[in-house]
């Protein structure tokens, strides 16, 4: 899949997700593509995406991608967001959308140190979602990227 088919399939997905009220793409001068998610909350994700082509050992999947992990809850006590609880949130949604482009999806291992999410696409190939920045209801980002709130 080209970087535009995924982020393209990515804002379809995410837009239908529990808890998200909005998606959409986002770029920069150093990023050239990206997805922004507003929450209900109102509180904003900003990733990177870049995808990588399929190598010798990777072939396409044809056996079935599986079930659908339930979508855990996204806001802690306090009614915020963790970047630990958004990678999972965002790697339920996307195998939610139970689309046969995306195999699988995966939270990066925890404690990251750069927090995200994984693909495994069909074709063999895949794509990385890391995040850029946050920023609570009514905040602006982050000026420097990748500097992740501890809650958003």
């Amino acid at each position: 899949m080209s970087l535009q088919e995924v982020q393209d399939l990515c804002i379809e997905i995410l837009a239908k997700g529990p808890d998200i009220a909005e998606a959409d793409s986002w770029s920069n001068s150093t990023r050239p593509s990206g997805l922004v998610i507003t929450y209900s909350s109102g509180a904003r994700l900003w990733t990177a995406l870049t995808t990588a082509g399929a190598i010798a050992s990777d072939r396409a999947r044809t056996d079935p991608a599986p079930a659908a992990p339930p979508v855990p809850a996204l806001y802690d006590s306090a009614g915020k967001i963790s970047p630990r609880r958004a990678e999972l949130h965002l790697a339920a949604a996307l195998m939610g959308g139970h689309t046969p482009e995306i195999t699988s999806a995966y939270a990066y291992a925890n404690p990251a140190r750069h927090p995200g999410v994984g693909l495994f696409l069909a074709d063999g190939s895949r794509a990385f979602l890391p995040f850029v920045s946050t920023a609570a209801s009514g905040k602006n980002p982050a000026r420097s990227p990748f500097t992740i709130d501890a809650a958003f």
